[in-house]
């Protein structure tokens, strides 16, 4: 009995797991909406790690990510990673991303992402991280990161 109602349990978390990686979180104004945010688990030896999530402008308006803070990194910067003719990758830090009326952003592995550098502690798969989006307009939001296991390619559908 008690490993029928683990296996209940086990299967109650990953599909919770699943939905909140593809939860959508907006603005208070409601011009912003945040989809399919999460990152990977990190162990003690990695002390940075790259957060993705999609951005659909659905104001009347430009919109400017300009930073993003958590209590869990010393360092938050906006990066995106190109390739070289060789093949080799290099990330650079960004400004901002902008995002047109209707457009949408996607912050993905081998393009743009949140990279943090100097995590205070490991990522632990199955929790959230918090993670403030700031906006040049004022209207940041908090929205909350699922850690995927280390090998994640992404939330599921």
């Amino acid at each position: 009995m008690k490993t029928g109602l683990m296996w209940v349990t086990a299967g109650i978390t990953l599909a919770f797991m699943g939905f909140s990686a593809n939860a959508q979180q907006t603005t208070a104004d409601g011009d912003l909406v945040v989809e399919r945010a999460w990152t990977q688990a990190t162990d003690a030896d990695n002390s940075s790690a790259a957060i993705y999530f999609t951005l659909r402008n659905t104001g009347q308006a430009t919109i400017d990510l300009i930073g993003a803070r958590t209590q869990r990194a010393s360092i938050e910067v906006l990066h995106k990673t190109e390739f070289d003719t060789t093949g080799t990758a290099r990330m650079s830090a960004v400004p901002e991303l902008r995002g047109a009326l209707g457009e949408t952003l996607k912050l993905e592995p081998g393009g743009m992402h949140v990279m943090l550098i100097d995590l205070e502690m490991p990522l632990v798969e199955g929790e959230t991280l918090p993670l403030r989006l700031e906006f040049y307009d004022g209207d940041d939001i908090t929205i909350d990161v699922p850690i995927l296991a280390a090998d994640a390619n992404g939330p599921q559908e």
